[in-house]
């Protein structure tokens, strides 16, 4: 639909950037903290590692000083879970505490809102060897008593809180969960099991939140973004909501209903994912759904039928870090509409319109954008100049889809640009930079460090400025 005007973005319509905590701080063995699945990771030598990142842990009020200059409205961070708890439960690291009371109290003294992710990636090494760490109900406890020491330790500040960074992704990434091996259907079973256990997790952290009397929003951040069907034809239809259900929808029914559907419940039994469940569960979560969701936007996919043959019998999966292809469900092709990235993520910012109404329709709940950006090969120039015109176009467009959202009767209260800065991407290192600010570190060279403001950051502040006028 289109509109002869625009409604205009309300006056705290939160504007801001993310981070999160192992691809920015470095000091992974610093001041008590205690190790984490990343921490002890296989390294790609090829890469930059996260053991400095970008040195934010020793450089933070340098750089909360850029986020008020750029003019961020909020600035949405991780906690490292083992700077406060090293081994995951047990004894506090006073140091870390004290670290994050430092951030965020700079934050404060800016007018930035700290946006609080709880835990993002990093799980605990040591719970992993403790019981297994997500696939043990014993996961469940030690995520609720983590979470609740935040709440009371930084609650009087914080308003906001996202409990898991994109959970789908987490148990579909063996490493993430600290599991080893090359056995990829029993980790992906192990990951369904997983995966019941973060949702009873963060259902009990809600209802501690509520408990608690703590003042604000609290929600997952969700990898979510719409799956188009390749064709006309019905087949391909039927594969796109079908691959919206396994990829998106089954986490927010559980996350918002304490429902795993009906089409869920018979894709997990034709493939014994069920996970073990126990009196209670579901019902825990439809008590104590989020009141609000964190969404991480980047691209769209677009998906075809893929039946199932004697060569690729139902439950085949195309081994990829995540699902592309599977057997009686779809498979991800190109989209022929749609310019890519240089990683080749297809950019689709009508998608994230589509992707916010049928988060509307579906949940009802409030809505803040919590990642979306563009990674590139960003190159200095003279030292000091980043002309990086593609991520204002990727961005100015987006943002003009999530006013036409609002003007659909979407609830979206604020925005968060990734990433505020360049971090270490997951898996490609200082090359694949986000940031509207560069860090002039390429890979482990580390004697400079310095903070350069790419044009981007003066695009981004004169959006800010305007409150969304001045695209």
């Amino acid at each position: 639909m289109e509109y002869k005007a625009y409604t205009s973005f309300a006056p705290d319509f939160l504007w801001g950037a993310a981070t999160s905590s192992f691809q920015v701080e470095g000091a992974a063995k610093v001041d008590g903290k205690g190790l984490s699945v990343i921490d002890v990771m296989q390294k790609n030598p090829a890469i930059t590692d996260f053991s400095v990142a970008i040195d934010h842990y020793n450089r933070m009020e340098e750089d909360v000083a850029l986020m008020a200059e750029l003019g961020l409205k909020v600035y949405r961070f991780s906690i490292a879970w083992t700077r406060i708890f090293p081994n995951g439960n047990g004894e506090v690291n006073e140091k870390g505490v004290v670290f994050y009371n430092r951030l965020i109290n700079e934050l404060v003294k800016h007018n930035i809102e700290p946006l609080v992710t709880i835990y993002h990636f990093d799980y605990p090494q040591s719970l992993v060897e403790q019981y297994g760490g997500w696939m043990s109900r014993k996961s469940i406890e030690d995520y609720r008593a983590y979470a609740e020491f935040l709440f009371k330790t930084y609650g009087d500040r914080v308003k906001y809180w996202l409990t898991i960074n994109e959970q789908d992704h987490v148990v579909r990434i063996p490493s993430r969960l600290g599991l080893t091996g090359d056995d990829h259907y029993e980790q992906l079973r192990l990951g369904y099991q997983a995966n019941h256990h973060m949702c009873v997790a963060t259902a009990l952290t809600i209802k501690t939140f509520h408990e608690l009397g703590m003042k604000g929003k609290i929600g997952p951040a969700i990898s979510y973004s719409m799956v188009h069907p390749a064709s006309s034809h019905p087949d391909d239809i039927l594969a796109s909501k079908d691959a919206m259900l396994i990829k998106h929808n089954y986490l927010m029914d559980l996350h918002c209903y304490g429902e795993y559907s009906h089409s869920f419940r018979e894709y997990l039994a034709d493939r014994q994912f069920t996970p073990v469940m126990e009196d209670g569960d579901l019902e825990l979560m439809k008590q104590y759904p989020p009141t609000m969701i964190g969404v991480n936007y980047y691209f769209s996919e677009a998906v075809r039928a893929f039946p199932a043959t004697e060569e690729f019998p139902i439950g085949y999966q195309k081994k990829s870090l995540l699902p592309e292809a599977e057997a009686g469900v779809f498979q991800v092709v190109k989209n022929e509409n749609l310019d890519a990235t240089d990683w080749g993520w297809e950019i689709d910012p009508v998608g994230l319109r589509l992707t916010l109404r049928e988060l509307h329709e579906r949940y009802k709940l409030p809505i803040i954008i919590t990642e979306n950006g563009i990674g590139a090969y960003d190159k200095l120039e003279d030292g000091e100049i980043v002309r990086d015109e593609y991520r204002i176009s990727y961005l100015r467009e987006h943002i003009k889809q999530v006013q036409l959202a609002i003007n659909d009767g979407v609830t979206v209260f604020g925005y968060c640009a990734w990433s505020f800065m360049d971090i270490v991407s997951g898996r490609n290192g200082m090359e694949k930079r986000y940031g509207f600010v560069y860090i002039n570190r390429e890979d482990f060279d580390l004697k400079d460090m310095r903070r350069i403001k790419k044009e981007s950051f003066k695009w981004y502040q004169k959006v800010i400025a305007s409150n969304g006028e001045d695209l």
